[in-house]
């Protein structure tokens, strides 16, 4: 069974004994899906950090850009597993990455690195956040909170980042990257190449990629 289905059933099921009206069924579908996907990702994704020696990292970048998500939305893969297989790749590189260059990398470095990182991401956040998400539109009011939120969460992870003396540089490196990442995914840009990907795994997995 799929996990559209088992979302779809217990949309239905909460609906019915909600007595919610048939229109916010999708809604609710979706929001199930989201949640039972996020666990089921979470599982696998901590499962492989602990077997490559990457936790730490990896939690650092997972709680990094699954908040920044949370506030700016982002672009959306057609069907689950291959959501599952980007944010693994994506979660798991930025650990990897950030464990690798933090040995090369001074607080200098580091500093400016995040400084023009972080400028770029809020312009990023600025121009194109929040992303539209499906089976909800997004009110005016609601843009400008949610664009808010995205600068004030940026703007205190960066005081965070660059005043904190107990952060490792390679949790700080895994948690931009999965800022970046999360950034480049509501541009238009990201969801040009993000589309492009879905249809390219789409056609791999049903025997047309050569």
């Amino acid at each position: 069974m799929s996990l559209y289905s088992i979302s779809f059933k217990a949309a239905k099921l909460l609906a019915r004994e909600t007595e919610l009206e048939p229109g916010g069924v999708d809604s609710l579908r979706f929001g199930l899906e989201i949640i039972l996907g996020t666990l089921i990702k979470t599982v696998i994704l901590l499962t492989a950090a602990y077997f490559l020696d990457i936790l730490p990292p990896v939690i650092m970048a997972l709680g990094c850009g699954s908040v920044l998500r949370l506030v700016s939305g982002g672009v959306h893969f057609s069907t689950y597993p291959r959501c599952l297989t980007c944010g693994l790749l994506i979660y798991l590189a930025a650990g990897e990455v950030g464990v690798s260059l933090a040995a090369y990398l001074n607080q200098h470095q580091l500093t400016i690195i995040l400084a023009g990182c972080f400028a770029a991401m809020a312009l990023g956040a600025c121009r194109w956040a929040p992303a539209e998400v499906p089976y909800r539109t997004i009110s005016d009011r609601e843009s400008v909170i949610f664009k808010i939120a995205a600068l004030v969460f940026l703007g205190a992870l960066l005081a965070c980042f660059l005043f904190s003396r107990r952060l490792d540089p390679s949790y700080i490196l895994a948690g931009l990257g999965a800022l970046i990442a999360q950034t480049f995914s509501f541009t238009p840009l990201g969801y040009a190449l993000f589309g492009r990907l879905d249809n390219w795994l789409s056609n791999i997995i049903l025997g047309k990629g050569r």
